[in-house]
């Protein structure tokens, strides 16, 4: 693990422990996918469509997908990190803070549901 990971990681912690809460709230969709399983969280600090969904789901998660990359994009500049890094580090968290019965994405890309115990994640995460 690189200095600047954890640097990053721990801005990325910030700026998702307020941004992103703040974005589900204003699209209930996003909340009813999340709890559904239709979306989940992937570790390149991106959301996914897992399964079905329909033009209108593909917008949402795209308009999210958006809102996260300019985040990320723009604390990395003031962090001194790649969006890259940081978008990653952010997935790392984000997938840490999915609750029971959410989806997420594995290191080795196959699509789990979270249980109760810690999900599994990239072994580079903070």
């Amino acid at each position: 693990m690189t200095k600047g990971y954890l640097k990053t990681g721990m801005a990325a912690l910030l700026t998702l422990g307020l941004a992103m809460p703040a974005m589900a709230q204003r699209d209930p969709a996003y909340e009813a996918a999340r709890a559904a399983g239709t979306v989940g969280e992937k570790p390149d600090g991106y959301l996914a469509v897992v399964s079905g969904g329909d033009g209108q789901l593909q917008r949402l998660v795209s308009d999210i997908n958006l809102k996260r990359k300019q985040v990320y994009t723009d604390r990395a500049s003031a962090e001194g990190s790649t969006v890259e890094q940081f978008a990653f580090t952010a997935g790392c968290n984000t997938i840490s803070r999915t609750k029971p019965g959410e989806k997420y994405m594995a290191p080795d890309g196959s699509w789990k549901t979270r249980d109760s115990s810690p999900p599994v994640r990239d072994a580079r995460c903070p």
